[in-house]
């Protein structure tokens, strides 16, 4: 006999616990299926908030070794081991995770631990650790929300010694002193800055001509300068022929690359893509397929082949961050239960790469605009002229704002450098809002402050507008 819910999310990382929320805050009956000891998923246990924690103790370090103020003596140990760096850590992710329990108990979510699949269209059954069938739920709704693993190619020795993972990364026995990390998208960019930070030496390799091709070029360009600055090594365009773990007569790890280097390091990190968690929730007996990445495909409603079937987060793919999946499992759970919401245009959202320093960006880049013929205007303001920037000795940022050219309309707002991530929701308002250059220059900042940056930027474009004797209205 199967229990009766309303709805059933697979999966209670950010997306499925935010549809699981939703849907109980209407007053629906709703069950969580989570095959980890602990909810929260990769966001909070092993990727964005420990890899962040992480992040913030390697820019503590830096700052007191190679970053000081002048005038500014300080002291830190020459050793620091792995433990001291996971401790703080496992603080802070214990602490969201007794915020998530504590928001589910509060909305009376029932909570099943074990695998969940696909019976029928409606039915899902759970399966314990040990293999055995733990019961059978049945929902009127079903929410996908599985998430993805790092790719593991059978040519790859992952051991948890010396080659790791993005989910295991975070596991290392003791600290190394130096790092191969494979793959430079954002988790192995994000990787390789804070391990540089906190001393190591390391050599990123991009598999691609261009480091993360997506971005605005010129702000890419920003930060592989910073990168580099920092004492990393940059390859591109190349990746693994062989990876070969040490003995006690050589180094722990040599990755032999297709153009013929051979790096050698005491670890790699291999950060070569994700795949959707889709092999155990037994699709075919619903009559669908996921891509060969293990992905699920969806439709603007995050619907998939089955009305009734939701799909999000990052087992659809892109953007696959925490952000948007949160957004993706209210969007879908608002969808299916015919709720009334503001529906965010997930086509103008904020992004951010927690590098060191920081990347993040919302609307079009300068590329984008050049492509598609329009004419832009661009304004710049640098951290190197801000007092804040200064004050806080990061003055190798770069704040970027795109205009059409005739409205003076912002189009896309770009920033690396301290407090990006931050900095990025002033654009974000200013885009959405429709501001013009105008606008956004005759806003008051508090002085000093980086948000400030946002005003010379429009500056600039005004000026720029000015220069090609374009009049404009009020200036």
């Amino acid at each position: 006999m199967a229990t009766d819910y309303d709805v059933i999310v697979i999966g209670c990382g950010p997306a499925g616990e935010r549809a699981a929320i939703l849907a109980a805050r209407a007053g629906r009956r709703v069950a969580v299926i989570e095959r980890s000891e602990v909810v929260g998923g990769a966001a909070v246990n092993w990727g964005t908030i420990p890899s962040k924690t992480l992040r913030e103790s390697a820019l503590f370090v830096y700052s007191q070794t190679r970053k000081k103020l002048e005038g500014i003596r300080t002291e830190i140990s020459d050793e620091i081991s792995i433990q001291d760096f996971m401790f703080r850590k496992e603080q802070v992710v214990q602490r969201e995770l007794e915020l998530i329990n504590r928001s589910l108990a509060k909305h009376r979510i029932d909570v099943f631990r074990g695998s969940g699949f696909f019976v029928d269209e409606h039915q899902i059954a759970i399966v314990g650790s040990t293999g055995q069938q733990r019961g059978i739920l049945r929902g009127e709704i079903i929410v996908i929300s599985t998430g993805s693993a790092p790719n593991h190619p059978p040519d790859v020795p992952f051991d948890g010694r010396f080659v790791f993972d993005s989910d295991t990364i975070l596991e290392l026995p003791s600290m190394p002193r130096s790092m191969v990390v494979l793959g430079a998208g954002v988790i192995g960019v994000e990787y390789a800055a804070v391990f540089t930070a906190l001393g190591l030496e390391v050599t990123l390799v991009d598999t691609r001509p261009e480091l993360l091709p997506y971005l605005d070029r010129e702000i890419v360009d920003r930060l592989e300068q910073e990168m580099l600055r920092m004492g990393m090594v940059v390859i591109h365009d190349d990746t693994y022929e062989a990876i070969e773990t040490g003995t006690a007569s050589r180094p722990s790890v040599i990755c032999r690359t297709k153009k013929g280097n051979a790096l050698e390091a005491d670890v790699l990190l291999y950060a070569i893509g994700r795949d959707g968690n889709t092999g155990s929730l037994n699709l075919d007996a619903i009559g669908m397929n996921s891509t060969g990445r293990g992905l699920i495909q969806v439709n603007e409603n995050f619907q998939t082949a089955h009305d009734h079937i939701y799909a999000v987060g990052d087992v659809i793919g892109y953007p696959a961050l925490a952000s948007t999946s949160m957004e993706q499992g209210r969007r879908a759970m608002r969808h299916a239960l015919g709720l009334e919401g503001i529906n965010t245009r997930l086509a103008i959202l904020p992004f951010a790469i927690y590098s060191i320093p920081e990347v993040s960006y919302v609307g079009k880049t300068e590329e984008q605009l050049r492509e598609s013929g329009r004419d832009y205007i661009v304004g710049r303001g640098l951290y190197a002229y801000n007092p804040r920037a200064q004050i806080m000795s990061e003055t190798g940022g770069l704040l970027k704002l795109l205009f059409d050219a005739e409205t003076m309309k912002l189009e896309g707002a770009h920033i690396v450098g301290a407090t990006a991530s931050e900095l990025i929701h002033t654009g974000l308002a200013f885009l959405r809002s429709g501001a013009t250059a105008m606008i956004i220059a005759d806003n008051l900042y508090n002085y000093p402050t980086l948000s400030d940056l946002y005003r010379h930027a429009a500056m600039e474009a005004l000026g720029q507008k000015l220069a090609r004797g374009d009049l404009i209205e009020g200036w």
